[in-house]
């Protein structure tokens, strides 16, 4: 089990707020996941406070953090609590906050100390990031090594 931190400031928001109602924010999380491709009926999201459990079995550790991604990038959301088995549980991931008038080079240049790697990372985190345009300060993503 790890957690892993995010701006709670930044992202998606729910049409639900998580404190008030945690059980409607996770199904809204868990829809989100859904209409994403990144999940299956077997996945449990909880929301305590502003942090997010997510538990279940995902094919590949890409999947996985993918789904961490989708959760922590979310609107009041400080940390996501991983409890998916991706059965390559000794690899970290390794992900990189969005500052405030980074561009993807920018991104690409802090994770991979090359600019013009950041095609790599917008593919990295499709669906979470469809459009290197919507990138915004907070912004947790994946670099992969």
């Amino acid at each position: 089990m790890a957690r892993y931190e995010f701006t709670r400031e930044a992202g998606h928001q729910l049409e639900v707020p998580l404190a008030s109602e945690p059980g409607k924010a996770a199904a809204q999380l868990k829809g989100r996941l859904e209409g994403m491709g990144l999940t299956h009926d077997h996945f449990r999201v909880s929301v305590e406070g502003f942090r997010v459990v997510v538990a279940g079995d995902a094919v590949l550790q890409e999947q996985k953090e993918k789904i961490l991604l989708a959760l922590g990038n979310v609107a009041g959301i400080a940390e996501v609590e991983d409890r998916v088995a991706a059965g390559q549980e000794g690899l970290l991931p390794r992900f990189v906050t969005v500052q405030e008038g980074d561009t993807l080079s920018d991104v690409a240049l802090r994770a991979y100390n090359d600019p013009t790697a950041g095609k790599r990372i917008l593919n990295a985190n499709q669906p979470v990031l469809t459009d290197e345009n919507a990138l915004y300060p907070g912004l947790v993503l994946r670099a992969p090594e």
